[in-house]
């Protein structure tokens, strides 16, 4: 520094020290470390925000003073309390500093001036004053206060601190939260609140930014009972006695009927559109579905009709075949519509009878094969019977130790996923069907095959009706197989699961209690 001005310095007992544009201590005089946050910090190569806190946020100020854009900035009344029995208060005043020699960039000199016997005798007038006029001023805030609460007074009125404990309710917020005066003052606003965070955010950002706060804020609230309840709040800040601290007032509505008024919408409109979905695909399925069968009736009817004088006896039977086999198809289709129809509208009846269950399955593993497998190999395997019962006089020899399932549900459970296990499985691949009794308490039917597999985005609607997987390509379906599946697996009290991966094939198996036959 220069000589000359340390020594204008020194008598005036002005302490100092010079940072850089980056705020590096470039110099001090002898006593800085008496006037630092932690003494031993404000050295030279030290930042000097380390050791004087009161630089952090003004940065911007400094940088605008080393550059000659403003002539200096004071900070007043910095205070230390190392000595709780005397405390140190400085001032700071910030002024640029050039160099003499040249080309050396310029700095920033912060001069410290000791002013604690002023600011004691300053303090100790100023609390004279404020016990002479405390009453005046309690009383002018506290009438201000009051006035303001009660303006604001809506529905529920709340009013906490900053840090949200609660000061003030009103008998409405007693009513809507179920709360007495007693159980809420004092307490913080989260005890009625689920989600705090919307409103300790307005909160926080009107005490640093002075930020409207937002009105109308919906919130999910919890009243003394448990119950959950909406509530629209509006926020309003008031200034207390002390300069810069504020307290917020809080109008609430109930607004739960009107969101439970707006969720049932919602859910009409998502159920509308599923249905819409749901009849989209159903007449497309139909469009598609029926079209070729059709299609093969009208072209064999065509045949006869136009040439049946001259084609032979066995191309009659032929295309008869084909109107005959096609019929069928549609025919199927409408049993399936109908069928699930029944089944959704509650119409199917369970029927329990007594089945034997290896027989059952056997003779539909046959059907099967000379339906739809004949380029597949079905393994039909048996783990274990139903262990025989004591014979009751009153049912026959054939019956008394057998299970009781709905054979008619149980044929359209395990023909629909044997079919779909050889329709989705390569040629002369292997499809495994095996039932298990391992008490005589239920039935376990497991079917794997080594097909295309069911992605996993679909695998959640699978049992939807007429949804189909995205990856089926043309192989022919409705979507109806699974749903009906489901149904009959449901009107038994059974359970169906499955396991799938994309090219490796599907596991379904599906577990159906015993009806007490009785």
């Amino acid at each position: 520094m220069n000589p000359i001005l340390k020594k204008l310095l020194n008598p005036q007992q002005i302490e100092y020290f010079v940072v850089n544009h980056h705020f590096i201590i470039q110099e001090t005089s002898a006593k800085v470390q008496h006037y630092a946050d932690t003494p031993g910090d404000a050295i030279p190569g030290a930042d000097a925000r380390m050791s004087f806190p009161e630089l952090i946020g003004i940065e911007n100020i400094l940088m605008s003073i080393i550059m000659g854009r403003l002539p200096g900035f004071e900070v007043k009344g910095i205070a230390r309390f190392a000595d709780q029995n005397r405390p140190l208060y400085f001032d700071m005043l910030a002024i640029k500093y050039e160099d003499e020699q040249e080309d050396v960039p310029s700095t920033l000199l912060i001069l410290i001036e000791d002013t604690t016997e002023k600011m004691v005798m300053k303090q100790s007038l100023i609390q004279s004053a404020n016990e002479a006029n405390l009453l005046v001023s309690a009383l002018a805030a506290s009438k201000d206060y009051i006035d303001k609460v009660i303006r604001s007074m809506g529905d529920a009125l709340l009013v906490t601190t900053t840090l949200g404990t609660i000061k003030t309710i009103n008998q409405s917020a007693q009513w809507l939260f179920g709360y007495s005066e007693a159980e809420l003052i004092g307490r913080p606003l989260s005890l009625i609140l689920l989600e705090e965070t919307l409103i300790c955010q307005g909160r926080h950002r009107y005490i640093l930014s002075q930020k409207e706060l937002r009105r109308e804020l919906q919130i999910v609230c919890t009243n003394k009972a448990g119950e959950e309840i909406w509530v629209e709040f509006s926020c309003s800040p008031i200034q207390t006695e002390l300069e810069g601290l504020y307290d917020f007032i809080y109008i609430g509505r109930d607004i739960t009927e009107r969101k439970q008024q707006e969720i049932e919408i919602r859910g009409s409109l998502a159920k509308e559109q599923e249905l819409r979905q749901v009849k989209s695909r159903f007449f497309s399925m139909i469009a598609h579905e029926f079209g070729n069968p059709l299609s093969t009736v009208l072209f064999a009817t065509k045949i006869l009709q136009d040439y049946g004088d001259e084609i032979t006896h066995a191309e009659k039977q032929k295309y008869l075949q084909h109107v005959k086999s096609a019929s069928q198809q549609m025919a199927q289709l409408l049993d399936d519509v109908r069928l699930l129809s029944s089944a959704e509208a509650g119409k199917l009846e369970f029927y329990p009878a007594p089945v034997d269950l290896k027989k059952f399955c056997s003779e539909l593993v046959e059907s099967i094969k000379i339906s739809y497998g004949k380029n597949h190999t079905i393994n039909f395997i048996c783990q274990e019977l139903v262990t025989p019962a004591t014979k009751n006089d009153n049912e026959s020899q054939e019956t008394q130790n057998l299970p009781a399932l709905d054979p008619k549900l149980l044929r359209h459970i395990l023909t629909n996923l044997l079919s779909n296990a050889v329709k989705y499985s390569p040629i002369d691949s292997n499809i495994y069907f095996e039932l298990n009794c391992q008490n005589n308490e239920e039935a376990t039917f497991k079917i794997k095959d080594a097909g295309i597999g069911i992605p996993l985005e679909d695998q959640e609607q699978l049992f939807e009706s007429y949804y189909r997987a995205k990856n089926v390509g043309k192989i022919p379906g409705t979507g109806l197989g699974l749903s009906i599946v489901k149904q009959c697996v449901d009107l038994h009290g059974g359970q169906i699961e499955f396991s799938s991966e994309t090219g490796l094939g599907t596991t379904f198996i599906v577990k159906i209690p015993f009806y007490q036959h009785r």
